[in-house]
């Protein structure tokens, strides 16, 4: 006990609570504390979607690692001029110095349409006037600590705790003002202080750990190649390059863990449809096990006669013929996919419908069910829809397959003209284009060097483009906004919700050949690299001028700005079955009413579509379940198990959890192709 005593006593306390009083004041912990504070707050602020802790933490963290980083740009200018020892006055004249340079970038002219290196420039300014004042807050805290000393840790443990208990009562503030500002979801909000602190911590922590293994590889091979300019530049490319090496291996490797996804086999949707007319069937060119996860769903849940006549209440006209081409059934030339798609199509007998209706989809190979469902009633089943998939990713990791999804879906499109040539003009199917998302970008793209005039070219009579990303050709080069020569005036129009297109009048109606539908407020549809240095025009000051759901007290800064809507991006697709609204990234609430005037399909009596939209609800509540079913048994019947009153009549249901995969991949000889031809 004496000795555990002696131990407790020898400890500097006082020292200890000076350094844990440092660490905690806000002002003094270091040159970037005050602008790290700033950027954490600012953080919390409001923006198009909630957000959870865990990406509120993440948006925190990486704003505070960019004022990190800003304030040390500031520090090394400062360095250049003034020793780190210089006298309080010498360095505030500095930082004076640096943040009117940067005061005067701020004041070059905004301008619409601007050149982004102009609005970097701006920027810049902004970051180096912030630097500049952060470190003079942080250099008077230190001044005012040294002319004044503490004898005992008391008085700075005092004053740190109240600075940080007050910047954390300013940010639960902050956080239920943007909370109440922001339109909630249908999900209950779960956004804690605690947990947002946490996760940003850790996201800090990675950065700065990455960071320091960084700077210290470079120091080791510098060493390694030894002095001299040319050794050191060639010693930090080779550094540079093993880094670069080891992110995209760690990055293709979590991308193919994701993909693997595509080879699950829901027990839902384990059994092959007896339906001749949609793909998987016995009678298809594709087999269902090659259809991938989304492609079972699609071909599974088509909708049948039997209910299109009793949501409409008259007689279908013909049975809905769905055609999909899994990644899974990829040959080994370039347009082979688009070849087998026009195949089945034929066999199918899809060129004898008055409808045809051709999909990109998402990255993961996904469509949006409520579209064909609706198109399937609204057509009284006189439809063939068509899908091919060009990746297996969510869409944020799949940008590098849009190059390929747009070749394919130009190759469909081509080959769709080139088979109805041959028909009479008057026996030719109406040519209709979909896409969602990373769907609408892919699909938009192979019109963008021809605008209207490339839907003449490839015989497509209307489009509709549903969440279109900011990334896509036609929203960069303004093109939805009718911004080109390439498209006439009101050709193409871009809506919110249906009711400003159930505003046009017939005129206007006929002469919309593309309709894009982008809701004011989803980041997907923003989201994009000019956010890091321009402030765009969706966040227009106050006024009234911004869209509907974008919060008027949300603010463009640069950097945080970017990280919000990159996070808000993440939230924008979380949507509740059976639940529609008309928010952020889900179309469902507006879906039925845009296919049905963008298309200019066969009307439907108000009855009728009331009876559509809870027909769809429906739907996709069963859906659901069966997605989430763990054995066949327990799942609702589909639209087609449930008229066959045998759910299991369509084949042998697939026994495997998971498909092999593609079967083209690998193959090095006879023996092997053998081996590997069973699905």
């Amino acid at each position: 006990m004496r000795q555990l005593s002696s131990v407790v006593g020898a400890v500097d306390w006082s020292g200890q609570g000076r350094r844990l009083a440092g660490w905690l004041n806000p002002v003094v912990a270091s040159p970037a504390a005050p602008l790290e504070t700033f950027a954490a707050l600012d953080a919390l602020g409001p923006s198009l979607m909630p957000r959870t802790s865990r990406l509120q933490g993440i948006s925190m963290g990486l704003s505070v690692l960019g004022a990190r980083a800003t304030t040390g740009v500031v520090e090394r200018l400062t360095s250049t001029v003034v020793p780190a020892g210089a006298p309080l006055g010498r360095r505030l004249a500095t930082r004076a110095l640096i943040g009117a340079g940067g005061t005067a970038l701020t004041l070059l002219p905004e301008r619409d349409g601007e050149r982004l290196w102009m609005a970097s420039l701006r920027s810049t300014g902004r970051l180096l006037r912030a630097g500049a004042a952060g470190g003079a807050v942080h250099d008077l805290g230190r001044g005012v600590q040294e002319r004044y000393p503490a004898q005992r840790a008391m008085r700075p443990l005092v004053v740190s705790a109240a600075l940080s208990g007050g910047l954390v009562w300013w940010g639960v503030r902050r956080m239920r003002a943007s909370e109440a500002t922001v339109q909630h979801w249908p999900l209950p909000q779960t956004t804690t202080l605690p947990a947002t602190l946490g996760t940003s911590l850790v996201v800090t922590a990675v950065g700065t750990g990455l960071t320091r293994a960084f700077v210290f590889t470079r120091g080791t091979m510098e060493a390694y190649f030894g002095p001299g300019p040319s050794k050191r530049v060639l010693a930090r490319l080779v550094n540079a390059g093993l880094w670069a090496a080891g992110a995209t291996a760690a990055y293709n490797a979590g991308v193919a863990s994701v993909g693997r996804a595509n080879e699950k086999v829901d027990p839902g949707y384990a059994t092959p449809p007896a339906n001749p007319l949609v793909s998987g069937s016995a009678d298809s060119l594709l087999p269902f096990a090659d259809l991938g996860q989304q492609g079972r769903r699609y071909v599974t849940d088509v909708v049948t006669p039997q209910l299109i006549q009793e949501v409409m209440g008259e007689e279908a006209v013909a049975q809905p013929i769905r055609a999909y081409v899994g990644f899974n059934s990829e040959p080994l030339y370039q347009t082979g996919r688009a070849e087998l798609a026009l195949a089945e199509l034929d066999r199918a007998g899809a060129f004898d419908r008055s409808y045809l209706l051709l999909i990109s989809p998402t990255g993961t190979g996904w469509v949006d069910q409520t579209l064909i469902e609706a198109a399937e009633f609204l057509t009284r089943g006189d439809i063939a829809t068509c899908c091919i998939q060009y990746a297996r990713y969510p869409s944020f990791l799949s940008i590098q397959k849009v190059a390929l999804g747009r070749r394919q879906f130009r190759l469909l499109l081509w080959g769709v003209k080139q088979r109805l040539a041959g028909l009479p003009p008057e026996a030719r199917p109406r040519v209709l284009v979909f896409g969602e998302s990373m769907g609408a970008w892919t699909s938009s793209d192979v019109l963008m060097y021809q605008g209207i005039e490339g839907f003449d070219h490839y015989g497509i009579d209307r489009a509709l483009w549903v969440g279109l990303p900011w990334l896509a050709k036609w929203s960069r080069s303004g093109m939805t906004r009718g911004s080109s020569t390439l498209v006439p005036h009101g050709t193409v129009e871009v809506f919110d919700h249906h009711d400003q297109l159930a505003a046009l009048d017939a005129d206007e109606r006929a002469r919309l050949r593309a309709v894009v539908v982008s809701h004011d407020n989803d980041p997907i549809a923003v989201f994009g690299p000019d956010l890091l240095v321009q402030r765009p025009a969706w966040l227009a000051n106050g006024n009234g001028q911004r869209g509907r759901g974008v919060p008027e007290q949300m603010r463009w800064l640069p950097l945080v700005t970017f990280l919000q809507t990159g996070m808000d991006a993440m939230n924008a697709m979380l949507k509740v079955p059976g639940e529609f609204t008309s928010f952020g990234h889900d179309y469902r609430a507006d879906m039925a009413g845009f296919v049905d005037d963008a298309y200019r399909l066969p009307r439907a009596t108000a009855p009728q579509l009331a009876a559509i939209e809870q027909s769809l609800r429906t739907l996709e509540l069963e859906r659901a379940e069966r997605i989430k079913a763990e054995h066949s048994r327990h799942a609702p019947p589909a639209p087609a198990q449930r008229s066959g009153g045998d759910p299991a009549r369509g084949g042998v249901p697939l026994r495997s959890p998971r498909t092999r995969g593609a079967r083209w991949i690998g193959r090095r000889g006879p023996n092997r192709s053998k081996a590997g031809s069973g699905a």
